[in-house]
């Protein structure tokens, strides 16, 4: 099948660069709604639409030598800053989500005997959030 995109081109960047080791990321939008049920609704329930939010997961590696993914997350983490994000492919390239305001929410880093180091981070998003596609 041409055109698939192979997952592990499809990349975390924090201000424009990859988050290093990446083993997973995903990114999930919502919205919520608001309820206009009425006594004219013959008993249906009706909604309209309301706030859209999203946030993105990622998990990695640990390179014992730069830890450099943790030392971002944790840099902004401390800091409480936001950053800008692309998720996906190159900002060149189409298929990608972006976001100027992001924020780290949590993060874990856990290794288990004769087990590699990982790191998993939540960034939530705020404001609007765009897909470039092809």
């Amino acid at each position: 099948m041409a055109g698939i995109i192979n997952g592990s081109v499809y990349l975390l960047k924090i201000g424009g660069s990859a988050l290093p080791d990446q083993t997973e990321g995903s990114i999930s939008l919502s919205m919520e709604t608001r309820d206009t049920t009425s006594k004219d609704s013959s008993g249906f329930r009706e909604l309209l639409e309301s706030t859209r939010s999203g946030s993105i997961s990622v998990s990695g590696l640990v390179d014992e030598a730069t830890g450099q993914a943790v030392s971002t997350l944790m840099g902004h983490f401390a800091a409480r800053t936001s950053f800008a994000i692309i998720f996906g492919l190159d900002a060149t390239a189409d298929n990608h989500f972006t976001c100027a305001t992001a924020f780290v929410t949590s993060i874990e880093a856990s290794g288990g005997t004769e087990d590699n180091v990982t790191y998993s981070a939540t960034i939530e998003l705020s404001g609007s959030i765009a897909f470039v596609e092809a």
